[in-house]
């Protein structure tokens, strides 16, 4: 089984339950220090300049950072992750909020993308991947995929070659598509094996829960 790093920040809680396996690191970003003590779950390391965080129980090994700095709390855990040698990363507390978070953070999913790892934002009801130069594959079994949810697609790059959706209501083959244009917005699962690809630039992938 792959091993995951689990991220936690302040954003919008979700209900969904989490089982950690041995190998799985766990990083509390600032707020997410509090999100994790409401579930009861421990973080392996936390980091993070505390401006968010409510809690007085921080651990006394925990990394703190100035407030001045280039780096996202978010961003800092993502390429701790990395140099820890995690490819797979689940994000928790990333999304709702601020937009300006919001919008940062699928650019750290799009980070991630081009270093070669993988990344998915959760919140209650939508989850956000992103896809550099390559392809994202949902088989049958997938969580996301259940007929009538939805599933928006987004170029982030100013032009995105040969994009191709397989397996939602309205399929793709081979266009071009660019960042000035909603192009993917609101298709539909139907429960076949969905493929989301793009032969150069970035996407975004929504799913949203009905």
């Amino acid at each position: 089984m792959d091993r995951i790093c689990y991220i936690f920040g302040a954003g919008d809680r979700s209900s969904r339950s989490i089982t950690l396996n041995p190998d799985d690191l766990v990083i509390a970003a600032d707020g997410g220090f509090d999100y994790l003590e409401e579930m009861g779950l421990r973080a392996d390391i936390v980091l993070g300049d505390f401006d968010s965080v409510i809690s007085y129980d921080l651990p006394s090994d925990a990394i703190r950072y100035p407030r001045d700095k280039d780096d996202t709390d978010l961003m800092l855990a993502a390429k701790l992750g990395l140099e820890k040698g995690y490819t797979e990363f689940v994000i928790f507390g990333g999304l709702g909020g601020r937009l300006d978070h919001t919008i940062g953070n699928i650019q750290l999913l799009t980070f991630l993308s081009k270093k070669g790892a993988a990344g998915t934002l959760y919140c209650d009801d939508y989850a956000v991947k992103v896809v550099s130069a390559g392809s994202i594959v949902l088989g049958k079994d997938s969580e996301f995929n259940v007929a009538g949810n939805l599933c928006s697609v987004f170029a982030l790059d100013r032009h995105c070659h040969n994009v191709t959706i397989s397996g939602l209501k309205y399929e793709v083959e081979g266009e071009d598509w660019y960042n000035y244009e909603p192009r993917g917005v609101s298709n539909e699962f139907t429960g076949k094996r969905v493929v989301v690809s793009t032969g150069r630039g970035t996407l975004a992938v929504l799913y949203h829960f009905r």
